[in-house]
């Protein structure tokens, strides 16, 4: 559905992207995560052809790129982007935005209403946006995604500004949209709401994808526990040379080169610590970002 190669993003002497490769297919949740400045921003720029890169190429089915108008306008119907608040128009209502994305992408409003009462939006969708608060602006973008119904889907921390129960309704309206094929990328900074509908997470760094985290398969378990770095010191020559400490909190041995005796010994040992709770299982998306963006992670 969508490839990326060889892409390459400068400005000055700051490399932002960097001969960075990567091929998505329909049906897809991909998180993107990263700290601000990271290159996120610019890499849904490039995918969208709103910044040219400097080097490399987005390939759409296998053969569309932008080299000529004409392929710009058949893959621009084929994408939408996240709109930011600031662009949304006041005086018209959150119903008039639905409609002006339906009609400029889909050619028609047959989805509108469905997407408002499965948001629901039916009690504020016709007020004026100037009335809206934060969270229904929010809403209102991501509908107005919703009713563009294009195949795929830039989606740029559209958690914002949103509560616990609308993060979860929109949450699973991701899941309906990508059991219809849409494949769609999502820059969020809540880490662990992407666990729960990501089918993979890419982690940027340095201008390439350092990681990615694939929710596909099953992932290497750890045996888990919170330790001060005084606790972490008293056992760190006797912890297996692959364990990881993450963030100047978390220790995690790997399960995979243990046998059945030594995993048992380890959990027992570790379990003296009363005042901590030991887990077993994959790292999930918050663990990841300490382990590779936070400076005091021994890797």
């Amino acid at each position: 559905m969508l490839k990326l190669k060889n892409i390459s993003v400068s400005y000055k002497d700051k490399v932002v992207l960097d001969n960075l490769s990567l091929t998505a297919e329909s049906g897809e949740i991909i998180g993107l995560v990263a700290p601000n400045g990271t290159g996120k921003t610019t890499l849904f720029h490039v995918i969208s052809n709103f910044l040219k890169p400097n080097n490399g190429t987005v390939i759409f089915h296998d053969k569309l790129q932008y080299k000529t108008e004409r392929n710009e306008i058949a893959i621009h119907k084929q994408l939408t982007t996240f709109p930011e608040q600031r662009d949304l128009f006041e005086e018209l209502s959150g119903i008039d935005h639905m409609k002006l994305y339906a009609n400029m992408w889909k050619g028609s409003t047959g989805n509108v209403q469905k997407i408002c009462k499965q948001l629901h939006m039916e009690g504020y969708v016709k007020k004026k946006v100037k009335t809206y608060s934060l969270g229904m602006r929010q809403r209102l973008c991501f509908a107005m995604v919703a009713a563009a119904d294009t195949p795929v889907m830039l989606m740029d921390e559209l958690m914002n500004g949103l509560d616990v129960a609308n993060v979860a309704l929109i949450s699973e309206y991701l899941m309906e949209m990508k059991k219809e094929g849409k494949l769609i990328f999502v820059a969020s900074h809540l880490l662990s709401n992407l666990d729960l509908y990501a089918d993979r997470v890419l982690y940027l760094k340095d201008g390439n994808i350092i990681h990615q985290q694939d929710f596909s398969r099953a992932d290497e378990k750890f045996i888990k526990i919170d330790l001060s770095s005084e606790e972490y010191g008293a056992l760190k020559e006797s912890l297996p040379e692959d364990h990881l400490y993450i963030a100047n909190h978390l220790c995690c041995i790997p399960l995979a080169k243990l046998d059945e005796a030594e995993k048992n010994a380890w959990i027992t040992r570790l379990s003296s610590y009363e005042d901590k709770e030991l887990t077993i299982g994959p790292l999930g998306t918050a663990e990841y970002y300490e382990k590779y963006y936070h400076e005091d992670s021994k890797l």
